[in-house]
């Protein structure tokens, strides 16, 4: 399971929003009435256009995400706007926001995207409404409130309002969501996490003038701002590899200058080792392949331009400055020995798998694997980006000609 220590940087939005949220607040009492109107609003309309771009993007657990931002924030402004310690219906419902924050987030990040439209997409909202349900029945007797006694009242006086057990059940809740992220690297991820800290903040300083419309405008920000960048994605980048794709490598052979070099490289006889080996151990094979080639040194960007293929564009190089990087990545490749899991899939009898075999074996669990690569630089004869991607294509073929595990350029 690989980790991502790097993906914590998607919540560095949070470092602007939540602050700048906290202290424009501040800012509210100097609205006129109309502008305070449209304001307390916004959160709402904000969370509507989750809703149908989430619809419209198949991103269930951001739909349900924003549906709950507006339900918490039309509880609060409906039912707490009061003392909390003169209300026994108001305690109830704080104490009941304040156990379903957790729970509810923990349920979003740990489901997988399903979608929306399809029986796995309608199961998870179901489950999630009854997990919500549950949370407003129990939530206040967990957290120390029946219809007997009341053993635990929020002072509006507080500078903190949780209680102890709804603080470390957040806690909990946005420790896992932060290990999530890392491991899948995903925007939605941080996304969540962007809405859950503003709620969390809202709760545990209610009694803070203009807290719940500034919070909920941030986290609905939050989810418009994941739902952005995941769309963008989903758009730009290969699902399989984690590299820019072909739409993306489009977008920036047209801001390329009036130099570079670019690079076509393609895994070599792909096709016999995914018939050889299985389609899965053909996927852990562009899996390594690209991991390798996304750590390329010389200023290149990869990107996979489709199949067993990728594509490094070198900006500001000549194809002489690109050879050196590009061979270490080919000799690294090369020499690296690939454990064979999938078993299953090779032939039953060995002449054949000999036959079929695209990598060299090594021994009973064992495959190297080899890349060829072909580079132009831009030129006179080559004056835009299209003929350049096209004689690169042509030098990986004459690679693949005087024998592949080779690069070949123009020179």
């Amino acid at each position: 399971m690989a980790f991502h220590p790097a993906a914590l940087v998607k919540l560095l939005p949070l470092a602007v929003m939540i602050p700048g949220a906290y202290f424009g607040r501040g800012q509210i009492s100097l609205l006129d009435d109309d502008l305070r109107i449209i304001l307390d609003s916004l959160p709402y309309l904000l969370c509507l256009g989750v809703m149908l771009m989430s619809l419209q993007f198949q991103r269930g657990r951001l739909l349900l995400a924003a549906i709950s931002v507006a339900v918490f924030y039309w509880v609060v402004q409906s039912y707490l706007q009061t003392s909390l310690n003169r209300n026994t219906d108001a305690l109830r419902a704080y104490l009941a926001l304040s156990f379903a924050l957790p729970v509810m987030a923990l349920y979003l990040l740990l489901l997988p995207e399903r979608g929306i439209w399809n029986l796995q997409g309608l199961i998870a909202a179901l489950g999630f409404i009854l997990l919500g349900l549950a949370c407003i029945e129990l939530g206040p007797w967990i957290l120390g409130i029946n219809d007997a006694a009341i053993s635990y009242t929020p002072n509006s006086n507080d500078v903190y309002m949780l209680s102890k057990s709804a603080s470390i059940l957040a806690g909990l809740t946005a420790l896992v969501g932060v290990v999530l992220l890392c491991i899948r690297n995903e925007e939605i991820e941080a996304a969540l996490l962007g809405a859950i800290l503003p709620i969390y903040i809202a709760l545990a300083f209610l009694h803070v003038e203009y807290i719940s419309v500034s919070m909920c405008i941030a986290a609905s920000l939050s989810l418009v701002w994941g739902l952005l960048r995941s769309s963008y994605s989903m758009a730009y980048r290969d699902e399989l590899t984690g590299l820019p794709g072909r739409r993306a490598l489009n977008e920036r052979l047209k801001m390329l200058g009036k130099s570079y070099s670019i690079a076509m490289i393609d895994v070599d006889r792909f096709k016999r080792f995914n018939d050889t080996y299985g389609h899965e151990v053909g996927d852990e094979v562009l899996k390594l392949v690209a991991s390798r080639v996304r750590s390329i040194k010389g200023g290149g960007t990869a990107y996979r331009y489709g199949g067993e293929e990728f594509c490094v564009v070198f900006p500001r190089k000549t194809v002489e400055a690109t050879l050196e990087p590009i061979e270490k990545i080919r000799d690294g490749i090369a020499s690296y020995n690939m454990s064979i899991r999938n078993r299953s899939k090779r032939p039953a009898r060995m002449k054949e798998g000999s036959r079929l075999r695209g990598a060299t074996r090594l021994g009973s669990d064992q495959v190297s694997i080899t890349i060829s690569a072909g580079v132009a630089a831009r030129s006179p004869e080559h004056p835009d980006p299209d003929s350049v991607l096209s004689e690169a294509d042509k030098m990986l073929y004459k690679a693949k000609r005087r024998g592949r595990n080779r690069v070949a350029y123009a020179s």
